[in-house]
């Protein structure tokens, strides 16, 4: 599959994880999870991990501010509701599914695949004056650069190491290039885009109706 075509596909499963109802969420979340795993076990479970506060806030938040009928028998003065258990608990897939999709993405694509989906996804805005094949090529060069970074570092990169990556870009040589390598939409490829085109507008469509 194009590499531009899998980046439609994630934008389109992040639309559908915020229209779906409760059930289908739920199996989404899981096919999307069975598949990180198996593609990018590790570093889909560091991301997890990552989030694990992040999650828990935001199910607070929803569990304890969101009003309905107040969960009985709680320990304290303070209960969470029956509405904001569930809106909580669906963020919170919403935001594994976004996790384990982009996982999926980042395991089936190469960095340079990823440059081309989103140098052909930014270049409509050429028009307006951004120079899109040197932002494209400097956001490859700055992944490459990350890569380096953490590897070299024993606790893992930092944010300040942007500042030494924007230090050795700044210094690079001209022939140190990065070329894109353009590839050609094959019919399953079309045949895709035209199913992804008719799935938007049939959620457009119930979104109105």
């Amino acid at each position: 599959m194009h590499p531009f075509v899998k980046v439609l596909l994630l934008f389109l499963l992040l639309l559908l994880a915020g229209v779906v109802d409760a059930q289908r969420l739920i199996v989404l979340s899981l096919v999307l999870c069975v598949l990180a795993l198996k593609l990018q076990y590790k570093g889909f479970l560091a991301s997890m991990r990552r989030m694990r506060w992040f999650f828990f806030s935001i199910f607070l938040i929803y569990a304890f501010g969101t009003p309905g009928e107040l969960l009985p028998q709680f320990p304290i003065s303070i209960a969470p509701s029956f509405e904001g258990l569930q809106l909580g608990l669906l963020q919170i897939s919403r935001l594994v599914i976004a996790l384990a999709a982009l996982s999926v993405l980042l395991a089936t694509l190469a960095k340079t695949e990823l440059m081309l989906a989103l140098h052909m996804l930014l270049k409509p805005l050429g028009y307006l004056g951004l120079d899109v094949e040197r932002f494209s090529v400097r956001l490859l060069l700055t992944l490459n650069y990350v890569d380096e970074f953490a590897s070299k570092a024993k606790s893992g990169f930092r944010f300040r190491h942007l500042n030494e990556i924007d230090r050795e870009l700044e210094v690079m040589p001209t022939f140190d290039a990065v070329s894109l390598e353009q590839r050609s939409f094959s019919l399953a490829d079309k045949v895709a885009v035209v199913l992804m085109l008719f799935i938007l507008m049939v959620m457009i469509a119930m979104r109105f109706v």
